[in-house]
């Protein structure tokens, strides 16, 4: 198996979105990936975070897959190859585990990047385009990741770009504050929603595009508002959210300033990535804008305090890690088996073993001994 990846290690939000998959955009790209030669079997995972194509095919395919995504997004392949980190077999194995597993995350522990991966393998593997390699590396990892969010406090009281969201409008002084949630049939924005409604100061409008969208609690904490009427309750927001999967700018400084008519402090929360919020309204005078890469020092004590529960995370996923190794290996040797026992049927244990002695170097019949010995 092989990897690149783009992620918040390697890249600050501006480029990130350059790199960034919608559902539609990422099926076309999956039917591309599998039309190549060097390519049997593929999975596309993009977040606000990352980017990462894994392969299982031909050997040694980064330049490949770096001009595949270079095309794909109307760049040039040098700037993709600036930020591109490069996995191939056991570290892009282990790397996909720390990602399920939240390990990898500008959140350590953050529960949303389990679902991600999931859904991004599960539509590889419903269309077909994984087989016994992928199906059993994304498995493991997904079965790993359960396993350390059960037995370890790596995800326990957990903290998320979305509930550090919610955690800011809190710090808003204003009391009862309006909230207007742009995306709130999310992923994203639905885990804000309920963030949000844990308090009874706050008052929601919820922007949906279709019925299907609208969010009842009986209670007049949320209404509805449709999005396309979006500018016409800026005004009366205290804090505004925006966490959709648009290609483009849900907020733009221009309607913005307009929308505004009272002089009073206003916080703007952009979680996307391409980013949803016009960065000029930062530059507007009232307004506070906190984009994706702002978390990143929000983050900061989170993970200083999951230290810990890294350590033991990480004896958990070498032990599971492990485990998928010896499956693999002895999957690809499996069709050999009977031909082995064709071949060396007849012998006894100590011709066998003579006969490695003569055609094995030493290291290599040092580590049968050894092996033979535990």
């Amino acid at each position: 198996m092989e990897c690149i990846s783009i992620s918040h290690k390697t890249a600050e939000a501006g480029k990130r979105q350059l790199f960034s998959f919608g559902e539609e955009k990422a099926e076309h790209f999956l039917k591309k990936l599998m039309k190549q030669d060097f390519v049997e079997q593929c999975v596309l995972l993009s977040t606000c975070n990352r980017t990462e194509i894994y392969v299982q095919g031909t050997q040694n395919v980064f330049g490949q897959l770096e001009e595949l995504l270079a095309k794909e997004t109307d760049r040039e392949v040098d700037e993709v190859r600036s930020l591109v980190r490069c996995y191939q077999g056991k570290k892009a194995v282990r790397h996909l585990f720390k990602v399920a597993c939240g390990m990898d995350s500008m959140v350590i522990g953050e529960d949303e990047i389990l679902g991600q991966v999931r859904n991004a393998y599960m539509r590889s593997a419903d269309a077909g385009y994984t087989g016994y390699e992928l199906n059993a590396v994304f498995q493991a990892a997904l079965a790993c990741a359960k396993r350390i969010k059960t037995e370890t406090k790596l995800s326990k009281t957990s903290v998320s770009i979305a509930t550090l969201a919610a955690n800011e409008v809190f710090r808003v002084p204003v009391s009862p504050k309006t909230v207007l949630l742009i995306g709130s049939s999310g992923q994203v924005g639905s885990i804000i929603l309920k963030n949000i409604l844990g308090h009874e100061d706050v008052r929601v409008l919820a922007t949906t595009r279709t019925h299907k969208g609208l969010y009842q609690d009986g209670s007049g904490q949320v209404i509805n508002v449709d999005y396309k009427d979006r500018y016409d309750y800026v005004e009366e927001a205290d804090v505004i959210i925006s966490a959709t999967s648009s290609p483009h700018y849900t907020i733009t400084a221009g309607k913005a300033g307009e929308a505004m008519r009272t002089r009073k402090e206003r916080l703007y929360l952009d979680v996307s990535v391409p980013a949803d919020i016009d960065e000029k309204i930062a530059l507007m005078d009232h307004c506070r804008l906190i984009s994706i890469d702002d978390f990143k020092k929000l983050a900061e004590k989170n993970n200083e305090l999951k230290r810990q529960a890294v350590l033991d995370a990480q004896d958990i996923l070498a032990e599971d890690v492990e485990t998928l190794d010896k499956a693999l290996s002895f999957h690809a040797v499996s069709e050999k088996m009977d031909g082995w026992k064709e071949k060396y049927e007849g012998y006894s244990f100590e011709k066998l073993l003579f006969k490695l002695r003569d055609e094995l170097d030493s290291d290599s019949f040092e580590a049968v001994l050894e092996a033979l010995d535990r």
